[in-house]
Parts: structure tokens; C-alpha cells; sequence
């Protein structure tokens, strides 16, 4: 078997939405990784025609594309190992597979998952799990879910592999129009996962108790289920102090984190935060709940991790941060160390 293997990746995402969240801002920076190494061929797959970076396999009447069309394709190409980056696999592909598991919120917080998205995600990653040569998570604590979860998920075939934080080094950062300032920051979709209604608690508590001049600045597009948080916003005694500003571009979510005066993250779980590491890596202080790629970290005073069960607790901690800003010093990842990961995932089964 050849050692420069030639890999077919599902990119659908890439070519369905325009907001990239965390798994899609994945499977791009992966793309872009890769295009700098000449060793391992990775082809960006579609069902819909996007650019010349992405292969177009047309769909095939009303059928669906990953299980019908993608295995005819995968079987008359000459690819070596399919890539699942996002939860699922197609059924009947004869060659080596690789699927990311990025997080199980939908097990261990089902609450916070819609209906659709559960009974999906139940079934596709149940298949995966039980036909990948290798899963990839990005956490030691999803491979503790999985492992949990899955008993024939054996630890053998489990890699973890933390995503890079690096994206937005070359980019150019531009200030958004009518940024209030100083800010806490935020960046995720709001949805009930995040626990952003903990986190008005605790930004009432830091203003109303010690009269601090900050706003908290919230990034992201409307998830599901976010009623509830809208009102408490508007019943806020201090709402003229949070700031929903939506989805943003690279640009000016590189300029919110050059200035941010604190990260805060109160998820109930995260697979890896993304945005929290970005965060970490621009030189944020950084506050977090203890789950997903965070809890990985060796110690730093810049980063403080703390179960969000107490919003008076966050508040104290939130004030003496700001009083003593500390900022993080540990380096993360790059998303070409986190591809040549990959990469050797990839020769792991083609190769053997």
C-alpha cells in the first residue's frame, strides 16, 4: 500500500451553511492544513457544486447522497481512507474510515439537544462508532464519553487529537462598528449547552455587587431553543450592558478577542470550545467550566476553570480576575500540528 495515501473527506458543510460554527470551522482549517503537504492527498467531497477546492458529487435523483451516491463514488475512485468529520459514515464503503466524534452532548445532555438532532445523532453515531478503523475526538473527555457510552468502542482505536487555535493568525483584525468597551466575551451559538443564562446571572451579580464598568459581549448565531434567554435579557436590570452582536467574520472576531478584558465560558460540556482556546491562544484571561479541550491544559494562572453551579461564585471570580488580570502564557496547537495528526491517523489504517 502506498505511504501517500490519497483520503476522501465529506465537505458538505462547507458548501450549506454560511455560518461556520465549530465542525465546520474544522473540516475548512483541515482542508486549508493539508493543501500544505505534499505527502497526503486530502479531496474535499460534496454533493453540491462550491469551488474548485471541492469535489462535486452529483446527488442521484431523490436518493440520499451519503448513502447512495458518496459509496458509488468512494468505490470507482482510487481513494485509499474516508474521512467522517462530523459524527457519521456512509454505509457499504470498502475502504479504511476515520470518523470525529466531536462531543456526546446528545447522551449526557439530551435536554439541550433538539428532538431531530438526538434521534439523528443516536442513530448515525451508533453506526460509526461500531464501523470506524479509527475514531478521532478532541478531548480525553470525549474518549471517556465514547468509551462509556460504547462498550465496543475499544480504547485501541480511539485517537484524540486537539483541534488547532491558530486560524485566525493571519488574519487582519477590523473593529466592528459601536463596540462598547471595557467587555467580557462570549462566542458560541446561543443555545441552552451554553449556559448563557447562568452566565447573566453571574454578570448581574459582578455589576450590580461590584459596581464594575464592563459590558459582556455575546458572539454567535440564534440556536435552538433560546427563548428563554432572550427574555431574561430584556427583564435585566442592566440590559442596556449586554450586547448581542450575532454572527461575526474572522476579522472582527480576531479584533473582540485582541480586546477582550476577560474570556468567559460556563458551558454544561463542550467537546473541545473551540472559541475558549482561540481565546486562550490571542491571550485572553480566561475563565471556564472544566470540560473539553480546557480541562486538557497543564496549569496557568492566566486560565481559571470553575464549575458554573454558583453564579455569586462566578461573579467574585470574574471580579478578582478583572482586578488581577493575569493573561495566559501556554502554547496551543497549530492546525498544521493538528493535520499531521490526522495525517498519521490516516497512514495508521491505509498503510498497516
Amino acid at each position: 500500500m502506498t505511504s501517500m495515501p490519497k483520503v476522501a473527506i465529506d465537505a458538505r458543510i462547507l458548501t450549506v451553511q454560511k455560518e461556520l460554527a465549530g465542525v465546520g470551522q474544522y473540516i475548512r482549517e483541515l482542508i486549508k492544513a493539508s493543501q500544505q503537504d505534499p505527502a497526503v492527498r486530502l479531496v474535499p467531497l460534496s454533493s453540491i457544486g462550491h469551488d474548485s477546492s471541492i469535489m462535486e458529487v452529483p446527488q442521484i435523483g431523490s436518493l440520499p447522497w451519503q448513502s447512495v451516491a458518496l459509496p458509488i463514488h468512494l468505490r470507482r475512485g482510487d481513494y485509499q481512507v474516508f474521512h467522517g468529520p462530523a459524527f457519521s459514515l456512509p454505509p457499504f464503503v470498502r475502504i479504511p474510515t476515520v470518523v470525529t466524534i466531536h462531543d456526546l452532548a446528545y447522551q449526557r445532555f439530551g435536554e439541550t439537544v433538539n428532538d431531530d438532532t438526538r434521534k439523528y445523532l443516536t442513530r448515525v453515531v451508533r453506526h460509526a462508532v461500531a464501523r470506524a478503523d479509527r475514531i478521532i475526538v478532541p478531548s480525553t473527555e470525549v474518549k471517556s464519553d465514547v468509551l462509556r457510552y460504547f462498550p465496543g468502542a475499544d480504547d485501541s482505536r480511539i485517537r484524540v487529537i486537539a483541534l488547532g487555535s491558530d486560524r485566525l493568525r493571519q488574519t487582519a483584525a477590523v473593529k466592528p462598528q459601536s463596540v462598547p468597551q471595557p467587555f467580557l466575551l462570549h462566542v458560541g451559538t446561543i443555545e441552552p449547552r451554553k449556559n448563557l443564562e447562568f452566565l447573566l446571572q453571574a454578570f448581574h451579580i459582578l455589576v450590580d455587587r461590584y459596581s464594575v464598568a464592563h459590558h459582556l459581549v455575546l458572539l454567535g448565531s440564534n440556536g435552538w431553543k433560546n427563548h428563554s434567554f432572550h427574555v431574561k435579557v430584556q427583564e435585566m436590570k442592566y440590559r442596556d450592558r449586554v450586547h448581542l452582536m450575532g454572527y461575526q467574520d474572522d476579522r472582527a472576531v480576531l479584533w473582540y478577542y485582541q480586546h477582550a478584558a476577560l474570556y468567559v465560558m460556563p458551558s454544561h460540556y463542550e467537546g473541545f470550545g473551540l472559541p475558549a482556546m482561540e481565546a486562550i491562544a490571542n491571550g485572553v484571561p480566561t475563565l471556564a467550566t472544566p470540560t473539553g479541550g480546557v480541562r486538557d491544559l497543564p496549569t496557568d494562572e492566566g486560565i481559571q476553570l470553575l464549575e458554573p453551579q454558583d453564579p455569586e461564585q462566578w461573579a467574585q471570580t470574574i471580579f478578582h480576575l478583572l482586578s488581577h488580570p493575569v493573561r495566559p502564557t501556554i502554547r496551543v496547537i497549530t492546525w498544521q500540528e493538528a493535520w499531521q495528526k490526522h495525517a498519521s491517523v490516516y497512514r495508521e489504517v491505509c498503510c498497516r
